[in-house]
């Protein structure tokens, strides 16, 4: 693995909420796609789950990451094709934050860019952090407590 954070997560959503992860993608700071959308529908009560979010070059496929989020229900991955020459990885959470309904959370980002600068985007709130307007290409990684969805 690349480059991976941990984050810890505590309490019971009622019957009828969830907790959503995914990653979101933006382009020259702009919401382009959201990636490996999943749920921990069956999880109702986290007491120190773990959830995480890496990202790892991949050998020998040209410039592909590998994305990956872990929760206490398991790992969804994805490839993404890029051309970058630079990135920071970083962390936006730096303490304890409770989640809002319906207002997402960001917990890590990826920022990539093909010039020889790049601001390190980093953050401490969880919210979405400063500095993607900048990056080429960004990956947040957002965790969302909201209304269970109809399937």
């Amino acid at each position: 693995m690349g480059q991976i954070e941990f984050f810890k997560l505590n309490g019971t959503p009622k019957e009828d909420d969830e907790l959503q992860f995914s990653v979101e993608v933006f382009k020259n700071g702009k919401f382009k796609e959201e990636l490996l959308k999943t749920w921990d529908g069956s999880e109702t009560k986290y007491q120190d789950s773990f959830i995480s979010f890496g990202i790892s070059d991949i050998e020998n496929d040209g410039h592909s990451l590998k994305l990956i989020i872990g929760t206490s229900s398991g790992i969804a991955t994805t490839i993404y094709s890029n051309n970058m020459k630079s990135s920071s990885f970083s962390k936006l959470v730096g303490e304890k934050v409770t989640l809002e309904k319906n207002k997402p959370v960001y917990l890590a980002a990826w920022l990539g860019t093909t010039k020889n600068e790049l601001s390190s985007g980093g953050g401490e709130n969880g919210e979405l952090p400063s500095g993607i307007e900048e990056a080429e290409l960004t990956f947040l990684y957002k965790v969302l407590w909201t209304d269970k969805e109809t399937k």
